[in-house]
């Protein structure tokens, strides 16, 4: 999952930053002495954020040892970018430990990222000297931090919890469904059969049959790059039938007012067992409250389930990204 590798090497120097949040600006350079985890990461990816407890425990364990968590924010999307989106993110989920703003990428790839989330651990003599791709091997990771901090002269302490049963395990089943996007730069189509002309509205028809893993539109939307957005203020929807543990989907609003989105399961409103943290009820039914872009936790089972999940809107400028599964 790495291009290549770079352990072993120097640590590159930060470079295109915008800003930086809960520090002063820090360097590479300026870090000697210390050891130091660079976590890649963007706060729409479902990954990135089932990551972020074990980082926040790491970082409360190590905080006071010559240890820097570093968080390097890299968007997937261009709302990402905004550094007032990421302040935001960053608050939201309390994170404390400093927080690079690399809004164009140029960091991520002078680390030779290509997936979210990812770890370098830097020595306190500047040198690369663990990298990892993806969640998990937070264990792994911890002892390699602690192995680094012996060198520096300051064993550390006791082990965090960050690999035990009190934070969420995640686990992968190979019948998942992968990551859906709906722009036209990574869409693999829509189930409807019909041929849409990007940038321009298409009324989609739902004929009734679903397959798996392959959305199905309903109403006028318009397909852009990275998202489709819908385009009346009569109900439309957007239906797909996935398997996983938990589904997730990553929505804004073009003009950021806030919109209700009605959500069903298998046709009828989410149980209250079966939603996620995201999802509101009253007597009409679920939903979600979009005002901001972000991902939205929509269901969650204890096992893995087949389910269809439908989006219903009548906001003409509701917009969705992409659905993520765990």
């Amino acid at each position: 999952m790495l291009a290549e590798s770079l352990t072993g090497k120097s640590a590159l120097e930060f470079s295109g930053l915008r800003g930086w949040l809960n520090t002063p600006p820090l360097t590479i350079d300026s870090l000697r002495g210390k050891v130091v985890l660079l976590d890649f990461w963007t706060y729409s990816c479902v990954n990135c954020v089932r990551s972020l407890p074990y980082m926040k425990m790491i970082h409360e364990k190590y905080a006071g040892d010559p240890f820097v968590l570093i968080g390097v924010h890299t968007p997937e999307f261009e709302f990402e970018k905004l550094p007032e989106n990421v302040a935001s993110a960053v608050k939201r989920f309390g994170i404390r430990y400093p927080v690079a703003i690399d809004s164009e990428n140029t960091t991520w790839k002078l680390y030779g990222n290509q997936y979210w989330p990812r770890q370098t651990l830097i020595d306190s003599k500047g040198t690369v000297r663990w990298e990892h791709a993806g969640e998990g091997d937070y264990d792994k990771m911890e002892d390699r931090i602690r192995d680094l901090l012996k060198e520096t002269g300051r064993p550390a302490g006791n082990k965090s919890n960050a690999g035990s049963d009190k934070l969420e395990k995640f686990g992968f089943t190979p019948n998942t469904t992968s990551e859906i996007y709906m722009g036209t730069l990574r869409s693999q189509g829509f189930g409807n059969g019909q041929v849409s002309v990007p940038g321009s509205p298409t009324r989609y028809v739902d004929g009734g049959k679903h397959s798996r893993d392959i959305p199905y539109l309903s109403g006028d939307w318009t397909q852009y790059p990275e998202y489709i957005m819908h385009e009346t203020t009569q109900s439309g929807y957007i239906l797909l039938k996935y398997g996983a543990r938990n589904a997730n989907a990553v929505l804004g609003v073009a003009d950021m007012k806030e919109v209700r989105v009605d959500i069903e399961l298998d046709e009828k409103p989410i149980e209250k067992g079966k939603a996620g943290a995201d999802v509101q009820r009253d007597s009409i039914g679920s939903f979600l409250l979009v005002a901001e872009n972000r991902l939205y936790d929509i269901a969650r089972t204890r096992a893995f389930e087949t389910h269809e999940l439908k989006l219903i809107t009548k906001a003409n400028d509701l917009c969705l990204y992409t659905y993520t599964f765990g």
